[in-house]
């Protein structure tokens, strides 16, 4: 007999919601696979800090060492990078993990990326929560903090 499954339903849950807190002079960005994103209001033509936030969903089980090793094997692949240190970190409540980075961009000099990670059990599935701070280097020196900040602020209702 057939059956409908739907989305969100039992077997796929919904996605997590995430929130972040963000200053004035930041505003909602469109960002190819990201759920959520902000970004700081700057003088066109200028590279503008952003925070992404992206969820990929696995299934239950899904541990949080793979996603680390995942990440810090993308990073340390990037040519020219330099890391700017790398730690367990809690993310939306939950034991999570935190990487800074910077690396030579053609088209910027040098960006700056801070990447918090989680996974968020939910039911059959695991929801890899990734929350991406970017930014220039020259940026950076003044907006690093910020840009932690609203990393840190993100929360979720799962």
């Amino acid at each position: 007999m057939p059956q409908t499954l739907t989305f969100p339903g039992d077997a796929a849950p919904g996605l997590p919601t995430i929130g972040l807190t963000v200053p004035d002079d930041w505003t909602p960005l469109a960002a190819p696979g990201a759920v959520l994103a902000t970004g700081k209001t700057v003088e066109p033509g200028t590279f503008r800090p952003n925070v992404v936030v992206a969820i990929t969903r696995f299934t239950a089980g899904y541990a949080l060492q793979t996603a680390i090793d995942e990440v810090t094997a993308r990073v340390e692949a990037l040519p020219g990078v330099v890391e700017g240190g790398r730690e367990a970190q809690e993310v939306l409540g939950r034991d999570g993990y935190r990487i800074e980075f910077s690396y030579p961009d053609e088209r910027v000099g040098t960006l700056m990326q801070g990447v918090r990670i989680v996974v968020v059990e939910n039911g059959p599935v695991a929801d890899l929560v990734q929350i991406t701070a970017t930014a220039t280097g020259s940026q950076a020196l003044s907006l690093w903090g910020e840009l932690r900040e609203i990393q840190s602020s993100a929360v979720t209702t799962v």
